[in-house]
């Protein structure tokens, strides 16, 4: 007897190798989930820590003092001058005797929010928004809340404590100390 080899799989088959996909990925996506949270934590850590680098480098390289302002209750923050021209509305000054600042605004990933030295917390979170871009939430100049101040000297005016929270995330805090404008990580 000459046998035929089979050339396909059966529908059991077929079933069985779908439920265990279904079965492993269910069990690998809290996983996921929280590893993706702690990335956009550890962005928004990274994102704010270079505003703060570039704010103080330019206050050294320029002579001139540089603020770090956030979004009260939000997740957008914005670098310039310490100058009022800078800080009215959307327009930049052209006359500036020092030449042209650095104007930088941020938003932070979805879903992080932050709070400076423990004002405006909110005990609720909001939901996770479905998107990650920052055109999608466009960054007002309006109602900014200054943290830092960036003198020339490399120092800062204050010490400030920034708090980054995310839902389902541990919160983590910035600390800049201002008298030697050292940045450290701690979580909460």
């Amino acid at each position: 007897m000459n046998k035929q080899r089979r050339r396909g799989m059966s529908l059991f088959e077929v079933m069985l190798v779908m439920a265990i996909l279904v079965i492993i990925s269910a069990l690998s996506f809290p996983s996921l989930s929280s590893m993706y949270g702690s990335y956009k934590m550890n962005g928004a850590l990274d994102a704010t820590r270079a505003a703060w680098a570039e704010a103080r480098a330019r206050a050294i390289e320029e002579g001139r003092p540089y603020r770090f302002s956030v979004e009260p209750g939000g997740s957008s923050y914005r670098v310039a001058p310490d100058s009022s021209d800078y800080w009215q509305g959307d327009v930049t000054p052209s006359n500036d005797p020092n030449g042209q600042g650095l104007i930088l605004e941020q938003s932070l990933p979805s879903g992080v929010r932050f709070t400076v030295n423990g004002e405006g917390a909110t005990g609720d979170l909001p939901n996770e928004p479905d998107n990650d871009f920052v055109t999608e939430k466009p960054v007002t100049t309006s109602n900014w809340t200054t943290a830092a101040v960036f003198l020339p000297d490399g120092t800062a005016k204050d010490d400030v404590k920034i708090v980054f929270q995310l839902r389902g995330v541990r919160p983590q805090s910035l600390q800049l100390r201002g008298l030697t404008g050292n940045v450290s990580v701690q979580a909460e």
